[in-house]
């Protein structure tokens, strides 16, 4: 994990972000989704928000016993991994809450850090890399994104004095905009990839809103959008971007 934020030169160049997955408790659609949109906009540079795996059985919260044990849990989210390196073999990810369990378990129990394998390791993903947060260089300006730290209208742009993006909050999926004299930003939230109906997400049944599936884009210019994953009425990725 690196401590600093990555400053990435994406100016003439589309970058995708990923929302947060939860892996193996994540849409069965969303990787061909994400490719597809990945594919449609040409993108060059790809960014996971976090919580690329969930870590139920061992989370600091009560999990559901009907659920994975953790070792059955971790197996499945290394499986379904393979998918997601193979797409995207250079993935920048951001430090999560869900995403860094396996440290925060050792930290809690009093192991030292340093014995554990990185994720590179245990995922078998030689070539992604975990940031706590990111700097992107665009035509329109810097744009920061993290994780999830501002839920509020317009609150972590405000805060950063610059435009940014974030996942976390799996309900909110938007772009506002922010104009003041001499500059426009935007403040984006990029969704999720999670199948809400699994037990994982139970504690979130009688939450409004209700996750959202989609990813963001920004483009060659520095401009934000938003593309919703829709669903057929069986609950499949309908197939079209």
């Amino acid at each position: 994990m690196h401590d600093v934020a990555k400053e990435i030169n994406a100016k003439n160049k589309s970058v995708l972000i990923i929302g947060d997955t939860h892996l193996p408790y994540e849409h069965i659609d969303y990787i061909d989704f994400i490719i597809e949109a990945n594919k449609k906009y040409k993108c060059e540079i790809h960014i996971h928000v976090g919580d690329e795996t969930d870590g139920h059985a061992i989370s600091f919260h009560d999990s559901d016993v009907d659920l994975l044990s953790a070792g059955k849990e971790l197996e499945l989210a290394i499986s379904n991994l393979k998918l997601w390196n193979k797409a995207f073999p250079k993935l920048i990810l951001l430090e999560s809450n869900h995403g860094s369990l396996l440290f925060r378990r050792m930290k809690a129990n009093g192991i030292p850090i340093r014995v554990l394998k990185t994720l590179q390791q245990i995922y078998d993903t030689p070539k992604w890399s975990w940031w706590h947060d990111v700097i992107i260089n665009t035509n329109h300006g810097p744009i920061y994104g993290c994780h999830g730290k501002k839920s509020g209208y317009g609150g972590l742009a405000k805060e950063q004095g610059c435009s940014s993006f974030q996942g976390h909050y799996h309900g909110k999926f938007e772009i506002t905009w922010h104009e003041r004299i001499g500059h426009k930003q935007f403040n984006m939230f990029v969704g999720c990839g999670i199948n809400w109906k699994s037990l994982a997400f139970a504690y979130g049944k009688n939450n409004l809103p209700k996750p959202i599936l989609g990813c963001g884009i920004i483009d060659e210019d520095g401009i934000p959008h938003l593309i919703k994953m829709k669903l057929t009425k069986k609950g499949r990725w309908a197939g079209k971007i």
